[in-house]
C-alpha cells in the first residue's frame, strides 16, 4: 500500500470551518466559532469595522443560529463573492461600489480553514438536522448547488465551538487567488492566542499577521495589543 493511501485510510474524519483574517481576531478574542449572526462586526485594519447586512441574512425563523462547517477544505464558492456597501458620512445614504469579486474576496485579507475531528466536535451533518428541509434549509441548498457547493458535505453545530479543539489550521497568503496550504504549526500559536486574550483582555496579533496592520486592528477594536512575537 502506498504511503499517501495509507495516509488517506488512516485520516481522522475532520470538518472544516471556513473563515478569513477579518474575523479571526473576533475569534481568538471570544475563543469559539460563533453560531451566526453572534459575532459583532469585524474590523479591518485600513477600512475600521465592517457589518454583515441584515437583509442577506437567513431570518433564522426556520431553525435557529448554527455554527456551519464543512467536509471539504477548498474555499466554499458561496464565499468567495459579494457586495460592498458604504455608508456616505455626508448624507447618510448607503452606496453599493462596483468592484470585482476578487476585490471583495480582498477585503477580506487572507482565507483560514480550521479543521476539528468530528467525534470531538458537536457537529451533525446537515442533511440530518431537522432544518435542511424546512423552507429556509431548502433555500440555501439551492442557492449553494447553483454556487457550485455541495450541502451535502456541511455539518452544523447549534453551539459555539472551542476553538482551541482545532486540529488543522489551513491558511492562504495568496489574497487574490488563495490556494490553502496546512500550517498545522500555528494551532499551538491559536491556543497561545486564546488563552492570553482571555487573561489580559488584550489583542494578541497571530504571527502571520504583520505588525502594522495588527497594531491597526487594535486601535480599531479600541484594545490594547499585546507584544508577544
Amino acid at each position: 500500500m502506498g504511503e499517501a493511501k495509507r495516509r488517506r485510510e488512516n485520516a481522522v474524519p475532520t470538518v472544516y470551518h471556513h473563515t478569513s483574517t477579518l474575523r479571526t481576531n473576533l475569534i481568538w478574542m471570544s475563543g469559539v466559532i460563533q453560531v451566526e449572526g453572534k459575532s459583532d462586526g469585524a474590523f479591518h485594519p485600513a477600512l475600521g469595522k465592517i457589518v454583515t447586512d441584515a437583509a442577506a441574512r437567513r431570518a433564522m425563523k426556520d431553525f435557529p443560529a448554527v455554527a456551519w462547517f464543512t467536509k471539504r477544505i477548498e474555499v466554499p464558492r458561496v464565499l468567495t463573492g459579494s457586495a460592498l456597501f458604504a455608508t456616505d458620512k455626508k448624507t447618510g445614504e448607503l452606496r453599493e461600489f462596483k468592484v470585482s469579486d476578487g476585490e471583495v474576496n480582498a477585503i477580506s485579507l487572507n482565507r483560514v480553514a480550521l479543521g476539528f475531528a468530528i467525534s470531538e466536535t458537536p457537529v451533525v451533518p446537515w442533511r440530518e438536522h431537522y432544518g435542511y428541509g424546512t423552507p429556509e434549509g431548502r433555500d440555501l441548498n439551492e442557492s449553494a448547488r447553483a454556487a457550485g457547493d455541495d450541502p451535502e458535505d456541511w455539518y452544523v453545530s447549534e453551539t459555539p465551538v472551542d476553538v482551541t479543539k482545532a486540529s488543522e489550521f489551513w491558511y492562504s497568503r495568496n489574497i487574490l487567488h488563495p490556494k490553502l496550504v496546512r500550517h498545522d504549526s500555528y494551532l499551538a500559536d491559536i491556543r497561545r492566542m486564546v488563552h492570553l486574550s482571555k487573561s489580559q483582555g488584550a489583542y494578541i496579533p497571530p504571527s502571520w499577521l504583520t505588525t502594522s496592520n495588527a497594531q491597526a486592528l487594535a486601535r480599531r477594536m479600541g484594545v490594547p495589543v499585546a507584544n508577544v512575537r
